[in-house]
């Protein structure tokens, strides 16, 4: 696939599925590869803590044996806590950076090859190279983020004062996503230095505006409402088990119940979770092809390309 071309609307979201069809299965399979692990680690570690904590609160619902119960659990094992939250952190830190960091290092990989033509080893070795960059992105991001922030808030708070404007937050913010995607896609791909990288986007970032932000702002629309039906579902059934914990159910019946309800939450949480992930990745296809579209407008490099290839004939 043609990565460098000019894009309608449109473009942007049949190439997305386009390059994800013809590439999807290389692109996955690398993915879980080199992320699957730390996915793995946290899901588990996201199972067993949530599984414990909710027992204690739907025991509270059905016996008043458990009142107060994770405050006792706490004051005993505080340590133990403590180690199991930093070591969640860790893990989910790793989860989020590789995540973020894949789809561009991936893209990256596949212009220099023309193609799905590189192995996990050289995403890994990328991975490695590009860690520094990635940290000192991070940092810059953090510091840029302050008057960034400070606008696209300002921006969201004056069109959240109309009905007609609150349908239109998503935009800004989509904007804002796709500032940053942008110049860590640029940062990872050339030499430039952090901030002219960021000064380039910004450039970039209002280049054909309305179909590239318009583009971005319906992925997240369409991940936002899947996600929304995922959230759903644990609160009807936690209404649900609140309303038989009242009835007659008594003793074991009780604490059985509560188990089901708990685990059949825990695992919608998880699939939600891991449902983000797999989205956030097509997002982040989206935003690649617009970040190679809007390179082509601005710097005409397959067109400069062709020609030099004609000029050697």
């Amino acid at each position: 696939m043609q990565l460098y071309k000019s894009r309608t609307f449109g473009a942007y979201f049949s190439d997305t599925f386009t390059f994800l069809k013809e590439n999807g299965k290389h692109f996955y399979k690398n993915y879980f590869i080199v992320n699957g692990l730390f996915i793995l680690i946290l899901l588990a570690l996201t199972f067993f803590f949530s599984r414990y904590y909710l027992d204690f609160i739907f025991a509270d619902s059905f016996s008043a044996e458990y009142q107060d119960s994770p405050g006792v659990f706490a004051k005993g094992n505080e340590f133990l806590l403590l180690v199991f939250f930093f070591i969640f952190f860790v893990v989910a830190a790793c989860v989020a950076i590789i995540n973020y960091a894949y789809t561009p290092i991936y893209f990256k990989l596949y212009d220099k090859n023309s193609g799905a033509y590189f192995s996990k080893d050289e995403i890994f070795n990328q991975l490695k190279s590009n860690l520094g960059k990635i940290f000192l992105f991070l940092l810059a991001g953090v510091l840029i983020a302050i008057p960034i922030f400070l606008v696209v808030f300002i921006a969201v708070a004056v069109l959240a004062v109309t009905i007609i404007g609150i349908p239109l937050i998503i935009i800004p913010l989509a904007w804002l996503t796709q500032f940053y995607f942008i110049a860590f896609m640029e940062y990872l791909q050339s030499e430039k230095g952090i901030f002219d990288c960021f000064s380039y986007s910004f450039t970039m970032s209002f280049k054909n505006f309305g179909a590239t932000n318009g583009s971005v702002a319906l992925f997240y629309l369409m991940i936002q409402v899947v996600q929304g039906i995922l959230t759903m579902i644990p609160y009807i059934l936690g209404i649900g088990a609140i309303f038989v914990g009242s009835s007659d159910y008594t003793g074991a019946g009780n604490e059985g119940l509560s188990t089901t309800f708990t685990t059949m939450i825990v695992f919608i949480y998880m699939l939600s979770f891991f449902l983000n992930l797999f989205l956030m990745t097509v997002l982040q296809t989206n935003q690649s092809i617009i970040y190679y579209s809007l390179k082509e407008e601005t710097e005409n490099i397959h067109t400069s390309s062709t020609i030099d290839e004609i000029g050697n004939f």
